[in-house]
C-alpha cells in the first residue's frame, strides 16, 4: 500500500461522514423494487441481466434502484438486446405488467416475452488469412458448427485472431467480423475476413517523458534498432524489459500501425465490449462484397512513453493469520528510493514484524516478536540487455512450533526476465544461521544436524537458484493458466554442506468465465553432503508443510517429522532437569498436493471452493516413506475492497502419527488467510 493510497483511503473515509444527497431522475417514485420476475418457460437465463437493469431489486451488496416508469422503457429495449445477443433474433418483449405494495411502498415488476428459437451456426469461414496460418486460426475459434450464437463471444474472437498473426510479425494485422442471418432457416454464417497486411519492421523510434533516466538508457533497455522486425508478442516482452528497471510507473511502446483502434498510436488491448464486429470502409469493399487488403509499408514508426516513478516510493502491509494453534498478526515496509546513487542505481529497504500468539494447545509455548530486513542495492541492465545485478543484505527470524530460527546473509544476485512470465534468478551467498530454543534434540534421525551454538551459530557458503514460469490470470485465486518453478540451493563449504531442491507445480482449467479447477502439486528434497557426525542439515533448513498455504490437514509447520528437545526454550522442572517436548524437525522430504474446485464469479464479492489435499513426509528421497496425510473441505472467497480474504475448514481424513506420542493433532481445522491461495 503506498502512501497515496493511504491517503485517498482517508479522504474517502471522512467524505463518508459528509452530506451527500443523491439527485433525484425525471420519473422516479417513492416505490422501491420488491422483485423483478420473467416467465418460466424460458430457456435463457435473464440472472446475468438482472444486476445490469435499470429499475432492479436490492441484491447483496448491490443496491437496487426505484422504480421509474422511463428507465423501465429503457430496461425493454436492454432485454431484446439480451435474448438477441444469443442468438434469439425472433424474441419479442412484452410491455411489463408492474403492481404496487401500497402498504410495503414497494413494486414488483413481470416482463412478458415470446423468445423463439435459437439460430446455428451453419458454417464459419476463414477469408485471406496468410499462407500457413489457416489452420491456426480456425483452432483458435470456441465454437463449431451447430452450436447456438452468441453474438459477443463469437464477434470479439477477431481480436484473438488478429493478435495470432501480430505475434507471427504481421503487426498491422487487422480481422473483421461479420454474422450473416437466414431467418428463414434460423440459421447464421459466421465470416472473418483477414487483412493481415505486410511484415513489420522498425522505421524509426523515439522516447517521451522521460527525466531522471536518459534517452539512451531507454533505447538500449528496449533493444530495438532500425530495420528489426517486431512482432507483437516481442513488443510486450520490451514493455515489461522496461518496467523491470524499476524506474517507471508506466511503460509502453507504440507503433504507428494504422489499426482499426489506434488512437495515439496504440495497437492493441483498446477495444471494449460491445463489439461491431469492425467498421470497414466504403474503399475496403469491393463490388462483389469482398474485403480490399489494404496498401501499407512494413516500416513503423515506434514511439517510447514512459511515465517515471516517485524518486521515493513507501509502501505498507498489515495483516493477520490464524490457524488452529496460532494468531500472527504483522506489519511490514517496503521503502524504495529511485536513482539513489546514481541513474538506475536503486536502495531498497523491506522488512516486517509479526507476533505469534499462542491461542490453543501448549500456550505456555515462547512465541514473540519474530520478522525479517531486507537492504538491497540494485542495478538493472548491469550485465547484457536484462541482466539485474543485486547486492542484498539480510536478516530473517522464522517461527517454528517451539522454537525460533534466524538466518542472516550477504549476496550478490543475478535477476533476468527471459520470455513473458519466465523468470530466472541466480544468488550466491555467505548465511549464518542459528536455532534459538531448540535445546538438545533426541532423535533417530542421522540427517538432523545438532542445534549450533546459539551464541555462535554456523557459517556457510550458498548458491541460490530459480526459474519460474508464471502464466496465471490472476496472482491471487487463479482459475486458468499454470505456475512452474524450480528452486534449488547448493552449499558446498561451510559448518555444514547441503544440496536442497524444491518442484511448484500449478495448472488451472478454465471451465467457464466463473469457475475453474486447481491442481497443485509442490515437492522438496534436502541432504547433506558430508558422511558421518557432522552430514545432517541444520532443522531450520528442512522441510515443513501444513496451514493455509500448504497441505491444509494441519496447522502452519506442523506436518513434518517429529524429536524430542530438551531444555532450550522448555526450560527446567522443579528438579533442574531439562523439560523435554515433541518437536516438529523437519523432514528430508516433503510433498504438498492437491485439487481446488473454484467458483470465483467475475466481479462478485464472495466465492467458494472444494479442495482435496494430500501431503507425505520422509527421512529419504521418497516424501511418502514415513507419513501419508489427506484431508479434504470448503472455503469462503471474500473480496471487499480490494482485500483477497480466504476462510478454509479443513478435516484430515487420516490420523497416522508420525512418531510415537504425537497422535494429538487437531483433525478439525479452521484456517483464515490474507493473499495468494495457489
Amino acid at each position: 500500500m503506498t502512501l497515496r493510497t493511504l491517503i485517498l483511503a482517508a479522504s474517502v473515509a471522512l467524505s463518508a461522514c459528509s452530506p451527500f444527497v443523491k439527485p433525484e431522475l425525471p420519473g422516479e417514485s417513492k416505490y422501491s423494487v420488491k422483485k423483478v420476475v420473467f416467465p418460466d418457460d424460458i430457456t435463457l437465463s435473464p440472472k446475468p441481466l438482472m444486476q445490469l437493469l435499470s429499475v432492479r431489486a436490492d441484491a447483496f451488496l448491490i443496491p437496487g434502484q426505484p422504480y421509474n416508469p422511463w428507465r423501465q422503457a429503457e430496461d425493454r429495449r436492454r432485454i431484446d438486446a439480451f435474448w438477441k445477443n444469443f442468438g434469439y433474433f425472433d424474441v419479442s418483449v412484452q410491455k411489463a405488467e408492474v403492481t404496487f405494495d401500497e402498504p410495503d411502498q414497494s413494486a414488483t415488476i413481470t416482463w412478458k416475452l415470446t423468445e423463439g428459437p435459437r439460430y446455428k451456426v451453419r458454417s464459419i469461414a476463414i477469408k485471406n488469412a496468410p499462407p500457413g496460418h489457416e489452420a491456426a486460426l480456425t483452432h483458435l475459434l470456441p465454437f463449431h458448427v451447430g452450436d447456438g450464437v452468441d453474438l459477443q463471444t463469437y464477434r470479439v474472437q477477431r481480436h484473438f485472431l488478429a493478435d495470432h498473426l501480430r505475434d507471427a510479425g504481421f503487426l498491422r494485422a487487422e480481422v473483421y467480423s461479420r454474422a450473416f442471418v437466414d431467418r428463414d432457416a434460423k440459421q447464421v454464417d459466421w465470416v472473418y475476413f483477414v487483412d493481415y497486411g505486410p511484415a513489420t519492421r522498425v522505421g524509426s523510434i523515439e522516447v517521451f517523458g522521460n527525466h531522471a533516466v536518459s534517452k539512451e538508457a531507454i533505447l538500449d533497455r528496449a533493444g530495438f534498432e532500425v530495420g528489426d522486425p517486431v512482432d507483437l508478442h516481442t513488443l510486450r516482452k520490451r514493455e515489461l524489459d522496461l518496467m523491470d528497471l524499476g524506474a517507471f510507473a508506466i511503460a509502453r511502446i507504440f507503433p504507428s500501425v494504422g489499426t482499426e483502434f489506434e488512437a495515439g498510436a496504440v495497437p492493441y488491448e483498446t477495444w471494449i465490449p460491445p463489439d461491431t464486429g469492425g467498421v470497414l470502409t466504403q474503399a475496403q469493399v469491393d463490388a462483389q462484397g469482398q474485403l480490399v487488403p489494404r496498401t501499407l509499408s512494413s516500416d513503423l514508426a515506434m514511439r517510447i512513453e514512459v511515465a517515471e516513478a516517485p524518486s521515493t516510493q513507501v509502501r505498507l502491509k498489515l495483516g493477520a493469520n490464524l490457524d488452529p494453534e496460532r494468531f500472527d498478526p504483522y506489519v511490514g515496509t517496503r521503502l524504495l528510493f529511485r536513482n539513489a546513487l546514481g541513474e538506475l542505481n536503486h536502495l531498497a529497504f523491506e522488512g516486517q514484524a509479526g507476533y505469534g500468539i499462542r491461542w490453543r494447545g501448549d500456550v505456555d509455548e515462547p512465541l514473540g516478536v519474530y520478522g525479517s530486513a531486507r537492504l538491497e542495492w540494485l542495478r538493472p541492465g548491469t550485465i547484457g540487455r536484462t541482466g539485474d545485478l543485486r547486492l542484498a543484505l539480510a536478516f530473517d527470524e522464522q517461527l517454528f512450533p517451539g522454537f525460533h530460527w534466524r538466518t542472516a546473509s550477504v549476496g550478490l544476485g543475478l535477476r533476468t526476465l527471459i520470455d513473458t512470465g519466465l523468470f530466472f534468478d541466480l544468488e550466491p551467498r555467505l548465511r549464518w544461521d542459528a536455532g534459538v530454543g531448540l535445546g538438545a534434540l533426541a532423535t533417530a534421525f542421522d540427517d538432523v544436524a545438532e542445534p549450533a551454538d546459539p551464541g555462535k551459530g554456523s557459517l556457510a557458503g550458498e548458491a541460490r537458484a530459480s526459474l519460474v514460469w508464471d502464466t496465471r490470470n490472476d496472482g491471487v485465486e487463479a482459475i486458468d493458466g499454470h505456475l512452474v518453478a524450480l528452486r534449488a540451493a547448493l552449499a558446498p563449504v561451510g559448518d555444514h554442506t547441503w544440496f536442497k531442491g524444491e518442484l511448484d507445480l500449478r495448472f488451472f482449467l478454465k471451465l467457464n468465465a466463473d469457475m475453474g479447477i486447481g491442481l497443485r502439486a509442490q515437492a522438496g528434497w534436502v541432504k547433506g553432503l558430508r558422511d558421518g557426525a557432522a552430514g545432517g542439515v541444520p532443522v531450520g533448513l528442512r522441510l515443513f508443510g501444513g496451514g493455509a498455504w500448504g497441505m491444509r490437514g494441519f496447522g502452519t509447520q506442523r506436518l513434518s517429522l517429529y524429536g524430542v528437545g530438551c531444555g532450550g526454550a522448555a526450560g527446567d522442572d522443579a528438579a533442574g532437569n531439562p523439560r523435554c517436548r515433541s518437536l516438529p524437525i523437519g523432514a528430508s522430504s516433503l510433498f504438498e498436493g492437491g485439487i481446488d474446485f473454484r467458483w470465483l464469479p467475475f466481479r462478485k464479492q464472495f466465492g467458494v471452493v472444494a479442495f482435496a489435499d494430500v501431503g507425505g513426509v520422509g527421512q529419504g528421497a521418497n516424501p511418502f516413506g514415513d507419513a501419508v496425510e489427506a484431508a479434504f473441505g470448503l472455503g469462503l472467497r471474500v473480496r471487499l475492497w480490494h482485500i483477497p480474504i480466504a476462510l478454509d475448514v479443513a478435516y484430515r481424513v487420516t490420523d497416522d502419527a508420525m512418531v510415537s506420542g504425537n497422535d494429538d493433532l487437531d483433525q478439525a481445522l479452521v484456517f483464515l488467510r490474507i493473499g495468494e491461495a495457489f
